[in-house]
């Protein structure tokens, strides 16, 4: 649920803009072109040079892509997401797994095919700097992004410049400024939607992660520079914030606060609004320490009742091999203390399918796992060794049998259902996205479950209440009460005399929507007699 490419259009009007003069801290290589596709760009850059910007991945990725296109509108560039066309590329990567790896490269050797200069960013290059295929791009390290204006001039003018260690404007490895700050310039994939970043990095070590070996060590920002994000998004419509990090639950470690702080913090500031908040991904240790304040927090009118928790498996042996310090008792401690205060919670894990050394005895174990949860959200991903990683060097699993036991979990996940029990039931729902088919609005009920809504119904941005008709495995499809009823309801103190024949005409489309309720409900009963 957390990973999504950049898919949005990025059209941004340009205004000229004066050359940027050299850098000093710039080490830069004049790039050796192909004669045939050499392009002069002169001392400066075309007041409308356009930049093609893909990213892939995580929230987190995704907003590193939102903040480097903002900073590039503001300098004067043209972005979008056109890839025909452009005069440079730049490409925000992903190494959480093979395929968007993949997917990466796959888009590099495409760009390179153009002659055109191309810009990489995110965890791939910055895990491994010195593979020889960056030897012919630019690089943007991850903690560097703000500085990605200065890259793409150097592109364009045939140079290759690598920005890929820690930030250079902090003076030592503590201070807070090593990170670029959130209050730069951004162009939202989803203008209702806010993806703040809370940390870069992590405290663990997993040996799968290669993630680790790109955002390093945990590295907080401090609850002001967010709570300042988060009052300037809202000046400007936001209706959605949803907190990212490596580890959302081990925030503040590293600066001496606390994840619930900092949530505290932030729905301060939102509460009286329309505005939710979605929280990331927290592992287990961290989660603990904080576990019945951070389940309060869930029950907060303007916080979604979802959590993110990867168990990755149900054997301790394979935990322990995986180094992810801690255990399914304690995973289970999690799962039932929130359950017990949050009884609707959307409960969210990963599972990694054949990891090195799982025997039959320990997929046992994690096929037990996901029977007792039944989670609502299981995301399923089969073991690829990362280069440099410690479980590169374990004994593989053989293909077979990975492919089987992938297959067998996702069967598994396939055959429940989690959400039939919504039928009948009432919602208020923010409609801020477009569903994948074109054909419906998004919204999420309080527990994050997705509500699927006829667009002719209602608008983009807009806040209705629904009844739920019918459900899927994934999602829930709902009518919307038109807006006059709603008003109508809440002018409960009418009286007779203040009724006229519109006001009857409401009243009809409540006894339509009640009578749709009652019919789903009795072909529930129907079908649970069946």
């Amino acid at each position: 649920m957390e990973a999504a490419d950049m898919e949005d259009a990025f059209n941004v009007g340009a205004a000229p803009v004066a050359a940027a003069e050299r850098l000093a801290f710039v080490n830069a290589r004049r790039r050796k072109w192909p004669p045939a596709q050499s392009q002069d760009y002169g001392d400066g850059i075309p007041s409308n040079a356009t930049v093609f910007i893909h990213t892939f991945g995580c929230s987190h990725n995704v907003s590193d892509g939102e903040y480097m296109a903002g900073l590039l509108a503001q300098a004067g560039y043209r972005v979008t997401d056109v890839f025909n066309g452009a005069d440079v590329y730049l490409l925000n990567s992903c190494t959480v797994k093979n395929p968007s790896e993949e997917h990466f490269i796959s888009m590099m050797n495409r760009v390179r095919a153009t002659g055109k200069p191309l810009v990489v960013a995110g965890c791939v290059p910055q895990a491994d700097p010195r593979n020889t295929q960056w030897d012919d791009v630019s690089v943007i390290g991850v903690r560097n992004i703000d500085r990605v204006g200065e890259v793409i001039h150097e592109a364009l003018q045939g140079h290759c410049v690598r920005l890929i260690g820690v930030n250079e404007h902090a003076n030592n490895k503590q201070d807070p400024n090593e990170l670029p700050p959130l209050d730069l310039p951004k162009i939202r994939r989803n203008r209702f939607i806010e993806i703040i970043p809370i940390s870069v990095g992590c405290l663990n070590h997993c040996t799968y992660c290669k993630t680790k070996q790109a955002r390093g060590d945990l590295r907080s920002w401090p609850i002001e520079s967010i709570v300042s994000r988060v009052r300037s998004v809202l000046k400007e419509g936001v209706k959605e914030i949803r907190i990212t990090s490596e580890d959302v639950g081990a925030y503040g470690i590293d600066i001496n606060t606390d994840i619930v702080s900092l949530l505290r913090a932030i729905v301060k500031e939102i509460q009286g609004t329309e505005v939710m908040m979605r929280v990331g991904m927290s592992n287990p240790p961290y989660l603990l320490r904080h576990l019945d304040d951070f389940a309060a927090l869930l029950r907060h009118p303007n916080v979604y009742e979802f959590v993110h928790i990867p168990i990755q498996s149900g054997s301790n042996r394979i935990l322990n091999a995986m180094q992810r310090e801690y255990t399914l008792e304690e995973f289970y401690e999690c799962v039932h203390r929130i359950r017990s205060v949050v009884p609707n919670v959307t409960l969210a894990t990963d599972i990694i399918c054949a990891f090195p050394g799982e025997g039959e005895a320990e997929w046992r174990e994690t096929m037990e796992l996901c029977d007792h949860v039944r989670f609502p959200v299981l995301n399923i991903t089969r073991f690829y060794p990362r280069r440099n990683t410690p479980a590169a060097s374990m004994k593989q699993i053989p293909t077979d049998v990975a492919k089987r036991r992938t297959s067998e979990l996702t069967e598994f996940f396939n055959s429940y259902r989690t959400l039939d029990q919504m039928v009948g039931e009432v919602h208020s729902v923010a409609l801020l996205e477009t569903a994948h088919d074109k054909h419906h609005l998004v919204g999420h009920t309080k527990a994050y479950v997705q509500v699927l809504v006829d667009p002719q119904e209602a608008r983009l941005g807009e806040t209705v209440t629904v009844v739920i008709m019918s459900t899927t495995k994934y999602s829930v499809v709902g009518r919307v009460l038109r807006r006059r009823c709603e008003r109508l309801l809440a002018k409960s103190t009418m009286t007779a005399r203040q009724i006229n024949w519109n006001s009857l005409s409401v009243v009809a489309c409540f006894v339509s929507a009640f009578a749709a309720a009652t019919a789903v409900a009795i072909h529930k009963v129907h079908a649970g007699r069946r």
